[in-house]
């Protein structure tokens, strides 16, 4: 069923062409997410499918029965409720009120929002959100639009998230920059690209593999249009000044070709900012602890910052990550202990405020003003203020444009460029993934790990950690921050089997215990036992089917679509099943 189509759909706004005359249909199932550069016009686009923005041209049409939520990417709410009574208004309308208010606040207690009396202004963004999640999530939708859903949220939150949409069977369209929920989530991606929308089916791997596949065919065209282009300037400079209509169309098209617009695969950063010299003594931390409103967010800490380390850290809302920053930084004091930096360490803070921008200042002016003209390379080279801006995606155009007319990804992104000029030999980065697209990140990654000095991240982007950080500070709500070797994958997988080990015992205990309250099945309960090994050994054939198919790449998009959700139900009925046949098994000896 489709349940999206829009049709030829234009925008611009007063400095540029957001898209023109695009067209693309979202189907009842559909698992989509829509990428682009910062300022491509992403979330412009999702507000005008939800209704919410005009196009300048072009039609939307929404299926009658469309029951579609919308999730921003700062949600607002009135900020002298309660959460609980912020529950309550948004079921004001509900036919069933009650039941919607428990659906809610159950989701609350599974994202561990905390108590619902608190004061909406008194919640961290990542709070705010949860409540305009929990709301999403537990309402009948046919489509979920999700804007930068993972952006101010604790991982934990993400990872149940990710599980949530894997298994829904409904729409999902959603603007994000989490590649694990590029690849695991989406089975189509829409890109914004020079003002025109391309579609790629499957997931992110296979968009990277399709984009590239483009390129290459596109540099082909290019070559063997530069092949022509050269033949026929050497036939023009051959030519008497009079032409005949034919030399004039022959030599308006070598213009044609000549005066294109050339599209070129985005390269990634081939370039380290070279860092001052770090001496001896780096940052030392010793014994410092941090407490608001009689609440402990960490004490006791203590650590020796070596040299070219790449901590990261992680840990719920609230847990006191960005104040650890602050602390390190400089930016506050702690309550007890010492921060003791090097004299040779400077610090390079991108934290998620940014620095403060006259909106009136031209980009490029901003740069050179407040961080310099150029910034030297480990070669010796230098690279200019221009050219920085230039590799992360600030054309000659955007250069000149005033600071207040570029998007809140691009202001972020120049405040970046900013942090890189003033060439810091200690890079603190508080949640860098903000706002940021995947050209930037990809961009963000390799110089961190050219990057000459120490790095210290607060992230939320698994896939980001993973590629950056080698070591990680943890925080928990009772105050302690301890260490672990590895990435957040790592981390994730020490903790699972840390949790397992822990439960064992008890769901051995709880076992024996139901064993001893019952010691054989009823008649019901055995002929239940029969029927589930049946049903699981045919899910199992089933489900190997389906992967079949979805490895193989045959078929139209619906046929794979169908497959693939059906593989997701599957899985969920096999584990259900596969609980139930186990514990009715420990009764029949």
């Amino acid at each position: 069923m489709n349940l999206i189509s829009a049709d030829q759909i234009s925008k611009s706004t007063s400095d540029k062409n957001l898209f023109l005359n695009i067209s693309f249909g979202i189907n009842d199932g559909d698992k989509t997410a829509l990428i682009g550069i910062n300022g491509s016009g992403k979330s412009t686009l999702l507000k005008i499918i939800c209704k919410m923005e005009e196009p300048d041209s072009g039609t939307v049409t929404l299926n009658n029965s469309l029951r579609m939520k919308f999730v921003e990417q700062s949600p607002h709410f009135d900020q002298d409720l309660t959460i609980e009574e912020t529950v309550i208004s948004l079921c004001e309308t509900s036919p069933d009120r009650e039941n919607r208010i428990r659906k809610i606040q159950a989701v609350l207690d599974e994202l561990n929002a905390g108590d619902l009396s608190q004061i909406i202004r008194n919640l961290s963004g990542g709070n705010r959100k949860k409540i305009a999640i929990a709301d999403a999530f537990s309402s009948d939708t046919d489509l979920l639009v999700l804007d930068e859903p993972t952006n101010h949220l604790d991982l934990s939150t993400i990872v149940w998230m990710e599980k949530k949409l894997r298994r829904r069977s409904q729409a999902i369209l959603l603007v994000t920059h989490d590649r694990y929920f590029l690849e695991n989530v989406v089975n189509s991606i829409y890109e914004l690209d020079h003002e025109t929308l391309y579609r790629y089916e499957g997931n992110y791997d296979r968009y990277l593999e399709q984009k590239n596949e483009k390129y290459e065919l596109m540099n082909e065209m290019e070559q063997k249009k530069m092949q022509f282009l050269k033949k026929e300037m050497e036939w023009l400079k051959r030519q008497p000044k009079a032409r005949g209509t034919k030399q004039k169309a022959r030599t308006d098209r070598i213009e044609e070709i000549a005066g294109r617009k050339k599209i070129s695969n985005p390269a990634s950063l081939e370039f380290s900012v070279s860092g001052r010299r770090l001496g001896k003594r780096i940052l030392e931390i010793k014994n410092i602890s941090k407490s608001f409103s009689n609440k402990l967010l960490f004490g006791g800490f203590s650590y020796t910052f070596r040299g070219q380390e790449r901590i990261g850290i992680v840990g719920p809302n609230g847990s006191g990550k960005s104040t650890l920053l602050n602390i390190i930084a400089g930016k506050i004091l702690s309550d007890t202990g010492d921060v003791i930096s090097g004299l040779n360490t400077h610090i390079g803070y991108f934290d998620q405020l940014g620095e403060s921008m006259n909106q009136d200042e031209k980009t490029l002016d901003f740069i050179k003003n407040h961080a310099g003209q150029k910034i030297a390379m480990p070669d010796g080279s230098v690279l200019t203020a221009s050219r920085m801006l230039e590799m992360f995606n600030f054309n000659s155009r955007m250069q000149n444009m005033q600071i207040k007319k570029l998007s809140g990804g691009e202001k972020r992104r120049l405040n970046l460029v900013y942090i890189l000029m003033k060439n810091p030999n200690f890079l603190i980065l508080d949640e860098p993934t903000n706002d940021l697209d995947l050209a930037t990140l990809t961009v963000l990654e390799d110089l961190i790990e050219r990057f000459p000095g120490c790095v210290l991240i607060v992230s939320h982007d698994r896939y980001f950690m993973d590629r950056t950080v080698d070591y990680l500070f943890t925080l928990s709500d009772d105050g302690k921050i301890e260490g672990y070797p590895g990435n957040y994958s790592d981390y994730l997988f020490y903790r699972e089997i840390s949790e397992n080990k822990s439960a064992e015992p008890e769901r051995n205990i709880k076992k024996k215990q139901k064993i001893n309250e019952k010691n054989k099945l009823s008649f019901k309960e055995k002929r239940e036992l029969e029927n589930l090994e049946n049903e699981i050994d045919s899910l199992e054939k089933e489900k190997e089917r389906l992967m079949n198919i979805l490895n193989s790449g045959d078929g139209n998009h619906e046929v794979l679509s169908d497959s693939g959700i059906r593989h997701q139900e599957i899985e969920t009925l096999l584990e259900e099943k596969l609980l139930r046949w186990e514990f009715l098994s420990s009764f029949e000896n």
